[in-house]
Parts: C-alpha cells; sequence; structure tokens
C-alpha cells in the first residue's frame, strides 16, 4: 500500500510537472510553481496570484516623498503594488504537506488574480485528497482563505491535520471557520 501511495506521489509531483524560469507554461504570462528536491525531500512553491495593495502600505512610516522616489526607482506604480501570494507544497515519505492555504475564491472581493491556488494544485497534479497535513502560518485571509472555498472541504482527506498556534486561534476566535477544528479541536 504505501508503495503504492509513494508510487502516485512520485508520478505527480516531478521537476518535468513544473514551470521553470526558462520554459512558461502557454496559458500564462509567468510560471506559477516552482520545484526544487532537497534530498529525498520535494518542494514546490505554487502561486496563488497577486493581492493589489496600496503602496501607503509599503514603508508605512516612511516619508511620502521618500516611498515615492523610492518607487520611481524601482520602477513601481505609485498607487498600488502587486502582493504576491504563495504557497509551499512539501513532500517527504507519505506525507504532503500544504504551508497556507491561499486566499481562496471569493467573487465579492473582486481580485480576479488572486486564489488560483486550487485550480494550480490541480495543475501541477496535486490531489486535494492526498494532502496529508495542512499548516497555517497565520490566520490572514490570504493564508487560510483556500480552505474555505465551496467544494475544498469535500476533497480533502478526512484524516487531514491542520496545525496552527493555538494562541492564534484563541485571539482571533476563529476556530468554527476551518474545516475539521469544529470537530474536534487543534490538531
Amino acid at each position: 500500500m504505501n508503495q503504492m501511495i509513494n508510487n502516485t506521489q512520485e508520478a505527480s509531483m516531478k521537476l518535468d510537472n513544473t514551470s521553470h524560469p526558462s520554459r512558461q507554461a502557454p496559458e500564462e504570462l509567468v510560471p506559477s510553481r516552482y520545484a526544487v528536491r532537497i534530498g529525498e525531500i520535494d518542494v514546490l512553491v505554487i502561486s496563488d496570484g497577486v493581492l493589489p495593495l496600496p503602496t501607503v502600505m509599503l514603508g508605512h512610516n516612511a516619508e511620502p516623498a521618500a516611498r515615492a522616489a523610492w518607487l520611481g526607482d524601482m520602477f513601481l506604480p505609485q498607487d498600488a503594488f502587486d502582493w504576491a501570494l504563495n504557497v509551499v507544497v512539501v513532500r517527504s515519505g507519505g506525507q504532503t504537506i500544504l504551508i497556507d492555504a491561499g486566499l481562496g475564491l471569493d467573487p465579492d472581493l473582486n481580485l480576479p488574480r488572486a486564489g488560483q491556488l486550487m485550480k494550480r494544485l490541480a495543475a501541477a497534479g496535486i490531489d486535494l485528497a492526498s494532502v496529508t497535513d495542512v499548516v497555517l502560518t497565520h490566520m490572514h485571509m490570504d493564508h487560510v482563505g483556500g480552505l474555505l472555498v465551496d467544494g475544498v472541504k469535500e476533497q480533502l482527506n478526512p484524516d487531514l491535520r491542520i496545525h496552527v498556534a493555538a494562541a492564534e486561534v484563541k485571539f482571533l476566535g476563529v476556530a468554527r471557520l476551518l474545516p475539521r477544528l469544529d470537530a474536534g479541536g487543534l490538531p
């Protein structure tokens, strides 16, 4: 059984199934995933898209003129910048670990270039049912929203373990929002 799981994992997360800086997927302007193998550990960085943020959030304590000059020197727009949203998939042994879950698709947010994770996981050959663990670095929406997308919970492995600092959940009072947390507390 373990050999069958390992063969399935190997088939779905190979370096030739990912974008490389010198090759681009024809349907995307920039690569949406990069992979590296470190010993026996496979690491895949997948883009969830970009979140446009006002530039005043960048160096909010800087003098406006200094910030504007820096943005100009970097050839960046003065009004907004694209904040990259990335998620990491780690495979080691029989585990497939998703580090953060992206923003998720919420049509009310009007963020057409964000919330691409589920589509890009599928394009990388990663079945949500194969994910054994999700590690949430913190509880901002751009890190947990992908778990809240309609239909995602039903695709997840029923034994999925979600790891998040208990203090974070208590502080924000959001345990009821995450699949599996409402059914028995933190793993």
